[in-house]
């Protein structure tokens, strides 16, 4: 059998390969300051799961549209002679919800969804005037609250894509709202 050929060591061999182990050493065996920080550091971490921060976002934006989701509901619990007006409004933010409810799964719901139960939440009716003007015009409000918060919940999102779906969610509360107020104005 032939024996490989050998490469002659040179100073500048053993040097480079010493430097190499010394770093290799070092890397492996902390000193003694950087020690604990490290092990801190890699504790840290391992116990707080990183969030995505859309995610929280989304769990954010949520929490609104499920109580614009409940307003809309009791306004039309009170009256539910508004249903041609208001179902539009509540499908929309249904399907907001329904699509929010996917991108923060892991996220406590603010309350029971619109598939829990078809019951308004107390809180929501009672935020609902007796007057069907005021009622719709507070609605209105409502609509133009959660168009602002969406479109700056847009302008905070990390992904382009989410962000579109932010912006698109503004855009037909801001609708909502003009059909709202258009309708209080007419029933005066």
């Amino acid at each position: 059998m032939n024996a490989p050929p050998t490469t002659p060591v040179t100073r500048r061999t053993a040097l480079v390969a010493a430097a190499g182990s010394l770093v290799g050493v070092a890397a492996c065996s902390p000193n003694a300051s950087q020690a604990p920080a490290r092990r801190q550091a890699r504790r840290s971490q391992a116990a707080e799961p990183q969030v995505d921060p859309d995610v929280l976002l989304a769990a954010t934006v949520l929490a609104d549209e499920q109580r614009l989701l409940d307003l809309v509901d009791a306004t039309l619990a009170r009256f539910p002679g508004l249903t041609d007006v208001l179902t539009a409004a509540r499908d929309a933010h249904a399907a907001h919800v329904a699509l929010l409810e996917e991108a923060a799964p892991d996220e406590p719901l603010p309350s029971a969804g619109p598939s829990a139960s078809s019951a308004p939440e107390p809180e929501a009716e009672a935020a609902v005037p007796h007057d069907r003007r005021r009622a719709l015009m507070r609605l209105a409000r409502r609509e133009d609250d959660l168009a602002l918060v969406d479109k700056r919940s847009a302008f905070a999102a990390e992904s382009g894509a989410f962000a579109r779906v932010l912006a698109s969610m503004a855009a037909s509360a801001a609708q909502q709202a003009t059909l709202v107020r258009q309708v209080a104005e007419g029933a005066g």
